[in-house]
């Protein structure tokens, strides 16, 4: 297991006991089984871009734990949605800070 998957892996595991969710509960809120969770905590595989994006809106802080192509496709996803919307995010008539 690489060093960048060890500390996701870490990652998660820590914001779930933090916010005080079972797997199962972190698995329903993300859409996926309860066995994924434990693979992605235990390092066996990595969220894909787009379950690693449902954890980010759960958890932000977990954007330190991500690899630099993760975080690279992730700003390149901030930037299309800029381009996409003119510089507004894409939810419309929110009050975020995007």
């Amino acid at each position: 297991m690489s060093q960048q998957t060890a500390d996701l892996a870490t990652a998660i595991r820590a914001a779930r006991a933090t916010h005080g969710w079972t797997q199962a509960e972190l698995a329903r809120m993300v859409g996926v089984d309860q066995s994924a969770i434990s693979l992605w905590e235990w390092g066996g595989a990595r969220p894909d871009f787009a379950h690693l994006v449902d954890l980010l809106l759960l958890v932000p802080a977990l954007v330190a734990a991500l690899a630099p192509e993760e975080l690279k496709r992730l700003r390149d996803v901030a930037r299309l949605e800029r381009e996409l919307f003119h510089g507004r995010c894409a939810c419309g008539d929110c009050n975020c800070a995007a």
